[in-house]
């Protein structure tokens, strides 16, 4: 099994756990079912690849309608905006800490259509990812400095 401290390394400053995590980032400790701490391993692990219900479902021996409903009672969210909070919430990393564009953070946290990554950042964090680096980025001068002489030259 990979590292996935080591998942998002594109410029991404994202340490995963793969203790069970709610969508807010918070360990979640309401859940006692085996299959559901599976589950948010497999979509923390994941969340940059085309997740399906039913390939999920799978691999813990349940329908993909019992697995939702399970996850909506145990977790509080269903799978789908679980799994769309992850992706946000490393997207949200990512502009803090990272030189990437906004597009490839959106293919680098697995939503390919910038527009609607852009549409559910805003009703997520309430402005767009451009406004929220502006007032969130957080970069470490000494790892770009070695570039900043070649392009001073």
């Amino acid at each position: 099994m990979h590292d996935p401290a080591n998942h998002f390394a594109t410029g991404c400053n994202i340490k995963e756990s793969t203790a069970a995590l709610m969508p807010c980032g918070q360990p979640c400790s309401r859940t006692h079912d085996r299959r559901m701490l599976l589950v948010l391993m497999l979509v923390n692990d994941s969340a940059r690849r085309r997740l399906l219900i039913g390939d999920i479902a799978r691999a813990v021996n349940l329908s993909p309608g019992r697995l939702a409903h399970l996850f909506k009672n145990e977790i509080g969210v269903s799978p789908q905006r679980y799994l769309n909070n992850i992706r946000l919430d490393k997207a949200k990393e990512c502009l803090e800490n990272g030189v990437l564009s906004v597009k490839e953070i959106a293919a680098e946290v697995g939503i390919p259509n910038v527009s609607g990554f852009c549409r559910s950042f805003k009703a997520r964090y309430g402005t767009t990812p451009k406004e929220y680096r502006k007032t969130h980025l957080r970069l470490d001068l000494t790892s770009v400095a070695p570039v900043l002489r070649i392009w001073v030259k």
